[in-house]
Protein backbone atom coordinates (compact mmCIF):
# COMPACT_ATOMS: atom_id res chain seq x y z
CA UNK A 1 0.00 0.00 0.00
CA UNK A 2 1.34 3.42 -0.97
CA UNK A 3 2.17 5.80 1.87
CA UNK A 4 -0.19 8.64 2.52
CA UNK A 5 1.08 12.13 1.79
CA UNK A 6 2.23 14.99 4.00
CA UNK A 7 0.58 18.33 3.22
CA UNK A 8 2.95 21.28 3.70
CA UNK A 9 1.84 24.92 3.67
CA UNK A 10 4.62 27.39 2.96
CA UNK A 11 8.08 26.93 1.48
CA UNK A 12 10.19 29.01 3.82
CA UNK A 13 13.69 28.04 4.94
CA UNK A 14 12.66 25.49 7.59
CA UNK A 15 9.96 24.00 5.42
CA UNK A 16 12.35 23.51 2.49
CA UNK A 17 14.84 21.79 4.80
CA UNK A 18 12.05 19.59 6.14
CA UNK A 19 10.92 18.78 2.60
CA UNK A 20 14.45 17.74 1.67
CA UNK A 21 14.47 15.18 4.50
CA UNK A 22 10.89 14.04 3.93
CA UNK A 23 10.93 13.69 0.17
CA UNK A 24 13.01 10.50 0.14
CA UNK A 25 10.69 8.81 2.63
CA UNK A 26 7.18 10.13 2.03
CA UNK A 27 5.23 11.67 -0.86
CA UNK A 28 4.35 15.30 -0.18
CA UNK A 29 1.96 18.00 -1.35
CA UNK A 30 3.22 21.59 -1.03
CA UNK A 31 1.16 24.79 -1.19
CA UNK A 32 2.74 28.25 -1.54
CA UNK A 33 1.82 31.57 -3.17
CA UNK A 34 5.28 31.74 -4.79
CA UNK A 35 4.86 29.84 -8.06
CA UNK A 36 8.60 29.81 -8.78
CA UNK A 37 9.32 28.04 -5.48
CA UNK A 38 6.55 25.52 -6.10
CA UNK A 39 7.91 24.76 -9.57
CA UNK A 40 11.47 24.45 -8.26
CA UNK A 41 10.68 21.86 -5.57
CA UNK A 42 8.39 19.81 -7.82
CA UNK A 43 11.17 19.63 -10.41
CA UNK A 44 13.73 18.69 -7.74
CA UNK A 45 11.73 15.93 -6.02
CA UNK A 46 9.88 13.30 -8.03
CA UNK A 47 7.33 12.47 -5.33
CA UNK A 48 6.37 16.08 -4.50
CA UNK A 49 3.19 17.61 -5.92
CA UNK A 50 2.91 21.41 -5.90
CA UNK A 51 -0.04 23.80 -5.80
CA UNK A 52 0.33 27.56 -6.22
CA UNK A 53 -2.12 29.57 -4.14
CA UNK A 54 -3.32 30.86 -0.75
CA UNK A 55 -3.37 28.33 2.07
CA UNK A 56 -6.53 29.92 3.50
CA UNK A 57 -8.46 29.62 0.21
CA UNK A 58 -11.16 26.96 0.15
CA UNK A 59 -10.65 26.79 -3.64
CA UNK A 60 -7.08 25.58 -3.08
CA UNK A 61 -8.22 23.00 -0.52
CA UNK A 62 -10.67 21.56 -3.07
CA UNK A 63 -7.70 20.75 -5.33
CA UNK A 64 -6.22 18.45 -2.66
CA UNK A 65 -7.24 14.81 -2.23
CA UNK A 66 -7.59 15.04 1.55
CA UNK A 67 -8.33 11.34 1.94
CA UNK A 68 -4.75 10.77 0.82
CA UNK A 69 -3.23 13.10 3.49
CA UNK A 70 -1.77 11.77 6.77
CA UNK A 71 -0.28 14.96 8.27
CA UNK A 72 -0.54 18.74 7.83
CA UNK A 73 2.52 20.91 8.46
CA UNK A 74 2.56 24.71 8.23
CA UNK A 75 5.51 27.09 8.44
CA UNK A 76 3.43 30.21 7.67
CA UNK A 77 3.78 33.09 10.14
CA UNK A 78 0.59 35.02 9.36
CA UNK A 79 -1.45 33.92 12.37
CA UNK A 80 -4.83 34.64 10.78
CA UNK A 81 -3.92 32.39 7.85
CA UNK A 82 -2.70 29.68 10.23
CA UNK A 83 -5.95 29.94 12.18
CA UNK A 84 -7.93 29.54 8.96
CA UNK A 85 -5.91 26.45 7.99
CA UNK A 86 -6.84 24.87 11.32
CA UNK A 87 -10.49 25.89 10.99
CA UNK A 88 -10.84 24.48 7.48
CA UNK A 89 -9.10 21.22 8.40
CA UNK A 90 -11.01 20.59 11.62
CA UNK A 91 -14.41 22.22 11.08
CA UNK A 92 -14.99 22.26 7.31
CA UNK A 93 -13.48 18.88 6.41
CA UNK A 94 -13.53 17.34 9.90
CA UNK A 95 -9.99 16.02 9.50
CA UNK A 96 -8.65 14.23 12.59
CA UNK A 97 -5.08 13.92 11.34
CA UNK A 98 -2.10 15.53 13.14
CA UNK A 99 -1.50 19.24 12.44
CA UNK A 100 1.95 20.67 13.15
CA UNK A 101 2.53 24.44 13.17
CA UNK A 102 5.95 26.11 13.15
CA UNK A 103 5.45 29.52 14.79
CA UNK A 104 8.03 31.99 16.06
CA UNK A 105 5.68 34.00 18.31
CA UNK A 106 3.72 32.80 21.34
CA UNK A 107 1.02 35.48 21.39
CA UNK A 108 -2.53 34.33 20.55
CA UNK A 109 -1.44 30.74 21.12
CA UNK A 110 -4.56 30.09 23.20
CA UNK A 111 -6.73 30.55 20.07
CA UNK A 112 -5.27 27.33 18.67
CA UNK A 113 -6.18 25.15 21.65
CA UNK A 114 -9.64 24.32 20.27
CA UNK A 115 -8.08 22.73 17.18
CA UNK A 116 -5.81 20.17 18.90
CA UNK A 117 -2.59 21.09 17.10
CA UNK A 118 1.11 20.73 17.89
CA UNK A 119 2.99 24.06 17.91
CA UNK A 120 6.77 24.13 17.49
CA UNK A 121 9.00 27.18 17.84
CA UNK A 122 12.13 26.51 15.70
CA UNK A 123 14.05 29.38 17.30
CA UNK A 124 13.31 28.08 20.80
CA UNK A 125 14.39 24.57 19.83
CA UNK A 126 17.66 25.87 18.39
CA UNK A 127 18.30 28.05 21.46
CA UNK A 128 17.67 25.21 23.87
CA UNK A 129 19.93 22.89 21.89
CA UNK A 130 22.74 25.42 22.37
CA UNK A 131 21.90 25.78 26.08
CA UNK A 132 21.94 22.01 26.50
CA UNK A 133 25.49 21.99 25.15
CA UNK A 134 26.65 24.92 27.30
CA UNK A 135 24.81 23.88 30.49
CA UNK A 136 25.96 20.29 30.63
CA UNK A 137 24.21 19.58 33.95
CA UNK A 138 20.77 20.60 32.69
CA UNK A 139 18.79 19.70 29.55
CA UNK A 140 15.24 20.24 28.34
CA UNK A 141 14.06 17.80 25.64
CA UNK A 142 12.74 19.68 22.62
CA UNK A 143 11.03 16.88 20.72
CA UNK A 144 8.70 15.33 23.32
CA UNK A 145 5.89 16.61 25.52
CA UNK A 146 4.60 20.15 25.30
CA UNK A 147 8.07 21.69 25.12
CA UNK A 148 7.26 24.13 27.93
CA UNK A 149 9.84 22.83 30.39
CA UNK A 150 7.56 20.26 31.99
CA UNK A 151 10.22 17.58 31.30
CA UNK A 152 13.88 18.16 32.17
CA UNK A 153 17.00 16.13 32.71
CA UNK A 154 19.49 17.20 35.36
CA UNK A 155 22.79 15.69 36.46
CA UNK A 156 23.21 15.44 40.24
CA UNK A 157 26.19 17.48 41.35
CA UNK A 158 28.45 16.86 44.33
CA UNK A 159 27.11 19.78 46.33
CA UNK A 160 23.45 18.78 46.01
CA UNK A 161 21.92 18.16 49.44
CA UNK A 162 19.76 15.24 48.25
CA UNK A 163 22.64 12.88 47.43
CA UNK A 164 22.19 9.50 49.19
CA UNK A 165 18.68 10.41 50.35
CA UNK A 166 15.78 8.00 49.91
CA UNK A 167 13.28 9.11 47.30
CA UNK A 168 10.43 9.05 49.82
CA UNK A 169 12.04 11.96 51.64
CA UNK A 170 11.77 14.23 48.60
CA UNK A 171 7.95 14.43 49.07
CA UNK A 172 7.37 15.96 45.63
CA UNK A 173 4.55 18.42 45.08
CA UNK A 174 3.44 19.08 41.48
CA UNK A 175 6.56 17.28 40.19
CA UNK A 176 7.98 13.74 40.13
CA UNK A 177 11.23 11.90 39.45
CA UNK A 178 10.23 9.87 36.41
CA UNK A 179 13.49 8.04 35.70
CA UNK A 180 17.17 7.85 36.57
CA UNK A 181 20.09 6.91 34.31
CA UNK A 182 23.09 5.44 36.16
CA UNK A 183 26.10 3.71 34.61
CA UNK A 184 24.30 3.16 31.31
CA UNK A 185 21.32 1.64 33.15
CA UNK A 186 17.72 2.88 33.09
CA UNK A 187 16.01 2.93 36.51
CA UNK A 188 12.44 3.69 37.55
CA UNK A 189 13.01 4.75 41.18
CA UNK A 190 10.91 3.54 44.10
CA UNK A 191 10.60 5.06 47.57
CA UNK A 192 13.82 3.46 48.86
CA UNK A 193 15.94 4.46 45.86
CA UNK A 194 18.82 6.84 46.65
CA UNK A 195 20.26 9.35 44.21
CA UNK A 196 24.01 9.43 43.72
CA UNK A 197 26.53 11.88 42.32
CA UNK A 198 26.55 11.70 38.53
CA UNK A 199 23.00 10.36 38.18
CA UNK A 200 21.03 11.73 35.24
CA UNK A 201 17.57 12.41 36.64
CA UNK A 202 14.45 12.99 34.53
CA UNK A 203 11.95 15.29 36.26
CA UNK A 204 8.36 15.91 35.16
CA UNK A 205 5.82 18.39 36.48
CA UNK A 206 4.54 21.93 36.22
CA UNK A 207 7.23 23.89 34.34
CA UNK A 208 7.89 26.61 36.93
CA UNK A 209 7.93 24.11 39.77
CA UNK A 210 10.30 21.81 37.86
CA UNK A 211 12.62 24.75 37.20
CA UNK A 212 12.79 25.49 40.93
CA UNK A 213 13.40 21.84 41.77
CA UNK A 214 16.28 21.79 39.28
CA UNK A 215 17.82 24.71 41.17
CA UNK A 216 17.50 22.77 44.42
CA UNK A 217 19.11 19.68 42.90
CA UNK A 218 21.96 21.65 41.34
CA UNK A 219 22.56 24.24 44.03
CA UNK A 220 21.26 22.61 47.21
CA UNK A 221 19.75 25.69 48.84
CA UNK A 222 16.50 25.85 50.87
CA UNK A 223 13.86 27.08 48.45
CA UNK A 224 10.52 27.21 50.33
CA UNK A 225 7.94 28.10 49.06
CA UNK A 226 9.15 27.74 45.46
CA UNK A 227 8.23 24.05 45.35
CA UNK A 228 4.60 25.24 45.52
CA UNK A 229 4.88 28.46 43.49
CA UNK A 230 6.87 31.68 43.18
CA UNK A 231 4.43 34.27 44.53
CA UNK A 232 3.32 35.12 48.06
CA UNK A 233 -0.35 36.12 48.15
CA UNK A 234 -2.26 38.05 50.80
CA UNK A 235 -6.03 37.64 50.99
CA UNK A 236 -7.78 40.71 52.34
CA UNK A 237 -10.51 40.70 54.93
CA UNK A 238 -9.87 41.83 58.51
CA UNK A 239 -6.17 42.62 58.09
CA UNK A 240 -4.71 44.65 60.94
CA UNK A 241 -1.37 46.41 61.30
CA UNK A 242 0.45 43.55 63.00
CA UNK A 243 -0.67 41.15 60.24
CA UNK A 244 1.04 43.24 57.58
CA UNK A 245 4.23 43.38 59.67
CA UNK A 246 4.31 39.59 60.01
CA UNK A 247 3.42 39.00 56.37
CA UNK A 248 6.26 41.29 55.30
CA UNK A 249 8.59 39.51 57.73
CA UNK A 250 7.62 36.09 56.35
CA UNK A 251 7.93 37.16 52.71
CA UNK A 252 11.34 38.79 53.19
CA UNK A 253 12.77 35.70 54.91
CA UNK A 254 11.66 33.13 52.34
CA UNK A 255 12.42 32.64 48.65
CA UNK A 256 9.10 33.91 47.28
CA UNK A 257 9.63 36.12 44.22
CA UNK A 258 6.48 38.28 44.20
CA UNK A 259 4.29 39.83 46.88
CA UNK A 260 0.64 40.22 45.85
CA UNK A 261 -2.72 40.90 47.46
CA UNK A 262 -6.18 39.88 46.31
CA UNK A 263 -9.76 40.60 47.20
CA UNK A 264 -12.78 38.56 46.11
CA UNK A 265 -16.05 39.34 44.40
CA UNK A 266 -17.75 38.64 47.72
CA UNK A 267 -15.37 40.82 49.73
CA UNK A 268 -13.95 43.79 47.85
CA UNK A 269 -11.72 46.02 49.92
CA UNK A 270 -13.47 49.25 50.84
CA UNK A 271 -11.99 49.78 54.30
CA UNK A 272 -9.52 52.65 53.83
CA UNK A 273 -7.55 51.48 56.88
CA UNK A 274 -7.05 48.02 55.36
CA UNK A 275 -6.02 49.53 52.02
CA UNK A 276 -3.50 51.69 53.85
CA UNK A 277 -2.10 48.62 55.64
CA UNK A 278 -1.77 46.75 52.34
CA UNK A 279 -0.03 49.62 50.58
CA UNK A 280 2.30 50.16 53.51
CA UNK A 281 3.37 46.51 53.32
CA UNK A 282 4.45 47.02 49.69
CA UNK A 283 2.04 44.50 48.10
CA UNK A 284 1.10 44.65 44.44
CA UNK A 285 -2.59 44.22 43.58
CA UNK A 286 -3.07 40.77 42.05
CA UNK A 287 -6.74 41.17 41.14
CA UNK A 288 -10.27 40.36 42.22
CA UNK A 289 -10.96 36.64 42.47
CA UNK A 290 -14.14 34.73 41.74
CA UNK A 291 -13.27 32.38 44.57
CA UNK A 292 -10.53 31.68 47.07
CA UNK A 293 -9.02 28.67 45.33
CA UNK A 294 -8.33 30.52 42.09
CA UNK A 295 -5.66 32.62 43.85
CA UNK A 296 -3.36 29.62 43.82
CA UNK A 297 -3.39 29.46 40.02
CA UNK A 298 -2.84 33.16 39.33
CA UNK A 299 0.72 34.50 39.14
CA UNK A 300 2.04 31.07 40.24
CA UNK A 301 1.03 31.63 43.85
CA UNK A 302 2.78 29.29 46.30
CA UNK A 303 1.74 30.53 49.74
CA UNK A 304 -1.45 32.26 50.85
CA UNK A 305 -1.54 34.55 53.89
CA UNK A 306 -4.69 35.41 55.84
CA UNK A 307 -5.40 37.30 59.04
CA UNK A 308 -5.79 35.23 62.19
CA UNK A 309 -6.91 38.27 64.14
CA UNK A 310 -10.51 38.25 62.94
CA UNK A 311 -11.87 36.18 65.81
CA UNK A 312 -11.66 32.60 64.53
CA UNK A 313 -14.06 30.59 66.70
CA UNK A 314 -14.30 26.85 67.30
CA UNK A 315 -15.85 26.12 63.90
CA UNK A 316 -15.43 29.52 62.37
CA UNK A 317 -16.85 29.43 58.87
CA UNK A 318 -14.06 31.55 57.41
CA UNK A 319 -11.20 29.39 58.67
CA UNK A 320 -13.04 26.23 57.64
CA UNK A 321 -13.41 27.69 54.15
CA UNK A 322 -9.64 28.25 53.95
CA UNK A 323 -8.95 24.67 55.05
CA UNK A 324 -11.34 23.22 52.48
CA UNK A 325 -10.54 25.34 49.44
CA UNK A 326 -6.80 25.31 48.94
CA UNK A 327 -4.05 22.87 48.03
CA UNK A 328 -1.27 25.32 48.93
CA UNK A 329 0.36 26.37 52.21
CA UNK A 330 -1.65 28.91 54.23
CA UNK A 331 -0.03 31.31 56.71
CA UNK A 332 -2.50 32.29 59.45
CA UNK A 333 -1.04 35.49 60.88
CA UNK A 334 -1.34 36.53 64.50
CA UNK A 335 1.54 38.97 64.62
CA UNK A 336 3.75 36.69 66.74
CA UNK A 337 7.14 37.63 65.38
CA UNK A 338 10.08 37.58 65.09
CA UNK A 339 9.81 33.83 65.46
CA UNK A 340 11.80 32.19 68.25
CA UNK A 341 11.19 28.61 67.14
CA UNK A 342 9.42 26.52 64.51
CA UNK A 343 7.24 23.77 66.00
CA UNK A 344 6.10 20.97 63.67
CA UNK A 345 3.11 18.77 64.53
CA UNK A 346 3.71 15.32 63.02
CA UNK A 347 0.13 14.09 63.47
CA UNK A 348 -0.42 14.03 59.71
CA UNK A 349 -0.20 11.36 57.02
CA UNK A 350 2.98 12.75 55.43
CA UNK A 351 5.43 13.34 58.31
CA UNK A 352 8.48 13.42 56.03
CA UNK A 353 7.13 16.50 54.22
CA UNK A 354 6.34 18.20 57.52
CA UNK A 355 9.82 17.53 58.89
CA UNK A 356 11.59 18.69 55.74
CA UNK A 357 9.52 21.85 55.33
CA UNK A 358 9.73 22.69 59.02
CA UNK A 359 13.52 22.41 59.00
CA UNK A 360 13.72 24.47 55.82
CA UNK A 361 11.45 27.25 57.15
CA UNK A 362 13.41 27.32 60.41
CA UNK A 363 16.64 27.68 58.42
CA UNK A 364 15.17 30.65 56.53
CA UNK A 365 14.45 32.45 59.82
CA UNK A 366 17.62 31.31 61.57
CA UNK A 367 15.74 29.64 64.46
CA UNK A 368 15.65 26.07 65.82
CA UNK A 369 13.10 23.50 64.68
CA UNK A 370 11.33 21.07 67.00
CA UNK A 371 8.79 18.32 66.29
CA UNK A 372 5.80 17.20 68.36
CA UNK A 373 3.84 13.97 68.06
CA UNK A 374 0.85 13.09 70.23
CA UNK A 375 -0.33 9.51 70.82
CA UNK A 376 -3.41 8.27 72.68
CA UNK A 377 -2.87 7.61 76.40
CA UNK A 378 -2.38 4.20 78.03
CA UNK A 379 -4.92 1.56 77.13
CA UNK A 380 -6.27 3.61 74.23
CA UNK A 381 -2.99 3.23 72.35
CA UNK A 382 -3.20 0.62 69.59
CA UNK A 383 -0.46 -1.30 67.77
CA UNK A 384 -0.95 1.07 64.83
CA UNK A 385 -0.40 4.07 67.13
CA UNK A 386 2.85 2.53 68.35
CA UNK A 387 3.93 1.81 64.79
CA UNK A 388 3.15 5.40 63.71
CA UNK A 389 5.09 6.76 66.67
CA UNK A 390 8.15 4.67 65.84
CA UNK A 391 7.86 5.72 62.19
CA UNK A 392 8.00 9.39 63.23
CA UNK A 393 11.07 8.71 65.33
CA UNK A 394 12.73 7.03 62.37
CA UNK A 395 11.76 9.86 60.00
CA UNK A 396 13.30 12.44 62.32
CA UNK A 397 16.42 10.33 62.88
CA UNK A 398 16.88 9.76 59.14
CA UNK A 399 16.45 13.43 58.36
CA UNK A 400 18.98 14.39 61.05
CA UNK A 401 21.46 11.90 59.61
CA UNK A 402 20.92 12.99 56.02
CA UNK A 403 21.10 16.72 56.64
CA UNK A 404 23.29 16.85 59.75
CA UNK A 405 20.58 18.96 61.39
CA UNK A 406 19.47 18.47 65.01
CA UNK A 407 15.66 18.28 65.34
CA UNK A 408 14.34 17.36 68.82
CA UNK A 409 11.18 15.23 68.87
CA UNK A 410 8.75 15.54 71.78
CA UNK A 411 6.32 12.60 72.26
CA UNK A 412 3.19 13.47 74.24
CA UNK A 413 0.24 11.33 75.36
CA UNK A 414 -3.35 12.51 75.46
CA UNK A 415 -5.71 14.67 73.42
CA UNK A 416 -3.59 16.12 70.57
CA UNK A 417 -5.42 19.47 70.56
CA UNK A 418 -5.06 20.04 74.31
CA UNK A 419 -1.49 18.76 74.47
CA UNK A 420 -0.25 20.84 71.55
CA UNK A 421 -1.97 24.01 72.74
CA UNK A 422 -0.53 23.64 76.25
CA UNK A 423 2.94 23.13 74.79
CA UNK A 424 2.76 25.87 72.17
CA UNK A 425 0.92 28.69 73.89
CA UNK A 426 3.33 28.73 76.82
CA UNK A 427 5.87 29.97 74.28
CA UNK A 428 4.62 32.92 72.24
CA UNK A 429 6.39 34.03 69.06
CA UNK A 430 6.56 30.49 67.74
CA UNK A 431 5.51 29.45 64.26
CA UNK A 432 3.44 26.27 64.40
CA UNK A 433 3.35 24.03 61.30
CA UNK A 434 0.42 21.63 60.85
CA UNK A 435 -1.03 19.72 57.90
CA UNK A 436 -4.53 19.55 56.43
CA UNK A 437 -6.29 17.68 53.65
CA UNK A 438 -9.05 19.58 51.85
CA UNK A 439 -11.01 16.33 51.52
CA UNK A 440 -11.24 15.84 55.30
CA UNK A 441 -14.55 16.49 57.01
CA UNK A 442 -14.61 19.33 59.56
CA UNK A 443 -17.63 19.16 61.86
CA UNK A 444 -18.71 18.64 65.46
CA UNK A 445 -18.95 14.89 64.84
CA UNK A 446 -15.59 14.79 63.03
CA UNK A 447 -13.10 16.86 65.05
CA UNK A 448 -10.20 18.01 62.88
CA UNK A 449 -7.00 18.27 64.93
CA UNK A 450 -5.17 20.80 62.76
CA UNK A 451 -8.27 22.94 62.33
CA UNK A 452 -8.98 23.05 66.07
CA UNK A 453 -5.36 23.90 66.89
CA UNK A 454 -5.18 26.61 64.22
CA UNK A 455 -8.43 28.16 65.44
CA UNK A 456 -7.49 28.17 69.14
CA UNK A 457 -3.77 28.89 69.32
CA UNK A 458 -2.41 32.38 69.99
CA UNK A 459 0.58 31.72 67.75
CA UNK A 460 0.88 32.05 64.00
CA UNK A 461 0.26 28.86 62.02
CA UNK A 462 1.55 27.58 58.67
CA UNK A 463 -0.85 24.97 57.25
CA UNK A 464 0.74 22.60 54.72
CA UNK A 465 -1.32 20.62 52.18
CA UNK A 466 -1.59 16.97 53.12
CA UNK A 467 -2.83 15.78 49.71
CA UNK A 468 -2.42 12.46 47.92
CA UNK A 469 -2.27 14.43 44.65
CA UNK A 470 0.87 16.15 45.86
CA UNK A 471 2.81 13.00 46.45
Amino acid sequence: MASKKVLLFGLGFFQRRLLKMLADERPCVVVDINGDLVERVTNEYSNVTGIEGEASSIVIWKKINLEDISHIVSSLQDFDVVLEICRIARQVYNLQIPIVLMLYKNDRREELEQFDVKVINPILIASESVLNIIQKNYARPNNIGLGNGEIVEVIIRRRSHIVDRKMRFLAPSRWKVAAVYRNASFIVPDGDFKLQIGDRVVLVGEPKVVENIVNILMIGKPEFPLQYGQSFAVLTGGLVERDSVEINYFFNNTKAKKYLWYDTEHHKVTDTKEIEIIQKAGCEFGGTLKNFRSAAYLHDVGTLAVSGSAGFGLFNRKLKYYFKKTHHPILICRGRMPYNEVLVLLNGSIPERLIETGAEVAAHFGVPCRCIYVVPPGALKTNQDTYDMESRKNFVRDYENLTRTKIPLLILEGNPVHKVLSEVDDKLNNLLIVSANSKDSISFLNPHTSFLIASRTNNSVLVLPDEDSND
